[in-house]
């Protein structure tokens, strides 16, 4: 299961893959966009051949198996998929940072140009680069199916990969501080959650703290590229 999870997304992501490589498709649209056929092939598989005969019409598969269930730690929903997560970011730390083939791929992604220029195969990197990271996103989602919900349903993932690209602008793309903020932002999910159900706050809330943040980033890493600049004639 854990195979099939990160194979089936390193297939999902080579479409976006050789659109970005082959004519220089922007891979966040084609990426964005291809979410909504997944989501909708969910629903026909719940909706349809997949659905649970004992689940009195709700779209939901069978629950799985024993064997198909991440363990969790104790009695909390805490599961294995976070040691999956801690060790794909002691890999790709390792990968980026001690490789000549992580060296290629930040040369590539900040100066395709000068990587071109350096010999570098724009086209072979672009590929594996978004094969490996479907592959994890498919493992991902394999984790939340597995370990909390352990049955397949429409509602497979509340918005976490928009939470994830905040999280890796936050991180500046360093796997380590990427599992901190990870931490920090599940924190704020699991708050908006709370406060829903104790104040009668709305969950709201948590997503606007999410934007204001990614909003400043942005407005951040703008006056580090720029300076203004007052010139007496």
């Amino acid at each position: 299961m854990t195979l099939a999870g990160f194979v089936g997304g390193a297939l999902w992501a080579l479409i976006p893959a050789i659109l970005k490589a082959a004519l220089k498709v922007n891979e966040i649209i084609t990426t964005l966009l291809m979410n909504y056929i997944a989501i909708l092939w969910v629903y026909y598989f719940v909706y349809g051949p997949w659905r649970d005969p004992k689940g009195y019409g709700f779209p939901l598969s069978a629950p799985f198996s024993a064997s198909a269930q991440l363990p969790r730690f104790g009695n909390s929903r805490v599961h294995f998929g976070l040691v999956f997560g801690i060790l794909a970011a002691i890999i790709l730390f390792f990968v980026l940072k001690k490789t000549k083939w992580g060296y290629e791929i930040k040369v590539i992604g900040e100066n395709p140009e000068a990587a071109k220029y350096a010999g570098m195969n724009i086209f072979k990197n672009i590929i594996i680069v978004m094969i490996i990271s479907g592959g994890l996103a498919g493992l991902a989602g394999m984790c939340e199916v597995s370990g909390i919900t352990r049955r397949l349903q429409p509602a497979i993932s509340p918005g976490y990969g928009y939470t994830a690209i905040i999280i890796a602008w936050l991180a500046k793309l360093n796997p380590w501080v990427i599992i901190l903020v990870s931490f920090l932002f599940g924190g704020l999910l699991v708050g908006g959650d709370q406060i829903q159900m104790t104040m009668g706050l709305p969950l709201a809330i948590s997503h606007i703290i999410q934007a204001a943040i990614l909003f400043f980033i942005l407005g951040g890493e703008i006056l580090n590229k720029y300076s203004i600049k007052i010139v007496k004639k």
